[in-house]
């Protein structure tokens, strides 16, 4: 498992590429889980302002 931290940029294409599994939103941030062509499964963290965390999991 590797945890990076993400620009709001790379927040949006990482969501664009990949296969929206579930989205559930907080007061705070939202969280993604989506599967990407080529990272694999990831938990998409998002801050207010666009900025987050990436997490890719291992199958």
């Amino acid at each position: 498992m590797r945890l990076q931290e993400a620009e709001a940029s790379l927040i949006a294409d990482l969501q664009d590429e990949s296969e929206l599994i579930e989205t559930r939103s907080f007061p705070t941030f939202k969280l993604i889980t989506a599967r990407h062509p080529t990272l694999g499964k990831l938990v998409i963290v998002v801050a207010q302002n666009g900025s987050g965390a990436i997490v890719e999991v291992n199958e």
